[in-house]
């Protein structure tokens, strides 16, 4: 929120950003062969089943492959699967794999590890448990052949194999897949474009990745996380560099290629450099959530909750992580604007600072009592929003106690009720489009439910009603039923809607866009 301008910091630009892991880097494999990307935050989560951390799922879709992808018009279609079958009646599906398809141990990819892999991420996975729930059996008739059986109606089945967002339905080997979803997996086999490099992983400093030699992309043109995946480097190496002076400053002497997501700040400093290019790479861009934890005083009371709800002005929240005007909007949608289900229903739909303050002294509420605020402070796209909501519970007479961490600590911390009594984080617009493919919209309560465990009934029957509807119609009138139940409820404030840039080198070619960072099919053009 208080970001130093890098705009006045060309001193600091002009001096060398190479880092101590950077310089040893360059004695490796011939610098035009490898692809040095700076995330946002590097992922200590290797488990694309255990987290909805973006960095997690970027780094898994460079790994892992899945069943099915989406292009850019929301079409599933096949990926791994060479086709899929469906009876008359929608109960059967059966998808068959694509021949030759194998993992990074050497093992081949069978049916039976696509089951194993599809139950666990169904466990953690908000779409996927619906679908899981819907099931009556999900097996391997034969080595190329996944079944899955429903025992009630699920119109959704292709678009929860099929979903971009974290998280990610991928594919790994079976005795990796048995590992209990409450326990993340350490080793990173998948049978995706690249191989991780366990011997030249540093947690927290640097993932490396080199090419799979053995990896079959698809023949059709890749859109989005669909089509053909090449790996046109040789070595990939994500690289943590918080500090965002030190980012621009190595893109701008070429020590790294791409930096995924930056401040409006330091925009113009690269724009005016012809050797970088600056775009916008996901147009659907980022929800900003406010999540309330339900089982803690004081917001486990739907009075207080609505009452910080009311009090929220998103063009508080907004410019310090979009930035620029142009990169942001008011969006009151917990399902996003711009998407078929669109609706404020349930919603206060003007901040109210004052009205906020009279709904506390209605409810009785104790302003004495510590409210807990779980801060990523190495985050500055979630930071952020935290620094205004901690002004704005002070004015509404809270004892704000902002606890500062970085992004992983942030993300154990949040999976346990005690300890905190609210949360920020930034989702990607396309995951949060349903009410079945938005987490936090979820209503199972603790200990099955998203962080933060609202429980509501009526909510999980309108996801299920959602989930066997057969008509869009049916479905768009169910989303406003229970965007309005959730909403009213408290499950957790929206804080607009954002876009941010990411930038790369100018010799890049062919960099993909789409709701996440992926990095196959880019070349150097010269």
């Amino acid at each position: 929120m208080h970001r130093r301008s890098l705009l006045a910091a060309t001193p600091l630009l002009a001096a060398p950003a190479l880092l101590p892991g950077l310089a040893r880097a360059q004695s490796g494999p011939a610098r035009a062969a490898t692809l040095r990307v700076v995330p946002e935050t590097l992922t200590t989560i290797l488990d694309p089943h255990f987290t909805t951390s973006f960095t997690t799922r970027d780094f898994a879709y460079l790994v892992y492959d899945t069943l099915l992808a989406v292009n850019d018009r929301w079409e599933p279609t096949p990926q791994m699967a060479e086709r899929w079958e469906t009876s008359a009646d929608g109960m059967e599906w059966r998808f068959i794999l694509r021949e030759g398809l194998a993992f990074h141990d050497g093992t081949p990819v069978t049916a039976e590890d696509c089951a194993a892999s599809l139950r666990r991420w169904a466990q953690r996975d908000a779409l996927g448990s619906v679908m899981l729930r819907a099931a009556e059996t999900l097996d391997a008739p034969d080595q190329r052949t996944l079944r899955l059986r429903l025992k009630q109606p699920f119109g959704l089945v292709l678009q929860a194999l099929a979903k971009p967002g974290a998280m990610v339905p991928m594919i790994m080997p079976k005795r990796l897949a048995e590992t209990p979803a409450s326990r993340p997996v350490t080793e990173p086999i998948g049978s995706g474009p690249y191989r991780f490099v366990a011997g030249e992983y540093r947690p927290g400093d640097r993932i490396v990745l080199v090419r799979n030699e053995a990896y079959r992309p698809r023949p059709e043109p890749s859109v989005w996380a669909s089509g053909g995946k090449r790996p046109t480097f040789e070595r990939v190496e994500l690289i943590a560099m918080p500090d965002v002076s030190s980012q621009v400053s190595a893109l701008s002497t070429g020590e790294v290629d791409y930096l995924e997501r930056l401040p409006a700040d330091v925009l113009p400093i690269l724009e005016r450099n012809r050797a970088v290019r600056v775009q916008v790479v996901s147009p659907f861009g980022y929800q900003g959530v406010l999540r309330f934890n339900h089982l803690l005083p004081p917001f486990d009371d739907v009075r207080v909750r609505r009452a910080v709800m009311t009090a929220v002005d998103q063009m508080d929240h907004l410019p310090g992580v979009a930035g620029r005007p142009e990169y942001m909007r008011e969006c009151r949608s917990m399902l996003g604007c711009g998407t078929p289900y669109e609706t404020t229903a349930g919603m206060p739909l003007k901040p109210d600072l004052e009205g906020a303050r009279r709904m506390l002294r209605e409810a009785g509420t104790d302003l004495s009592r510590p409210v807990v605020i779980i801060h990523p402070a190495d985050a500055p796209g979630i930071a952020a929003l935290g620094l205004v909501t901690q002004d704005l519970l002070t004015k509404l007479g809270f004892n704000v106690d902002l606890q500062s961490m970085d992004l992983n600590t942030f993300f154990g911390r949040r999976a346990r009720p005690e300890g905190w009594n609210l949360f920020h984080t930034t989702a990607t617009v396309p995951d949060m489009q349903t009410p079945l493919q938005n987490s936090y919209m979820e209503a199972a309560g603790a200990p099955n439910g998203f962080a933060g465990w609202p429980k509501d009934e009526e909510v999980q029957a309108g996801r299920a009603a959602f989930a066997a509807a057969s008509t869009e119609a049916e479905r768009k009138t169910l989303a406003e039923s229970i965007h309005r139940r959730a909403a009213e409820q408290g499950f957790y404030m929206p804080l607009g809607q954002f876009t941010a840039a990411s930038a790369w080198r100018a010799e890049l070619a062919e960099v993909p866009t789409g709701p996440a960072m992926f990095l196959w099919n880019i070349r150097r053009a010269r």
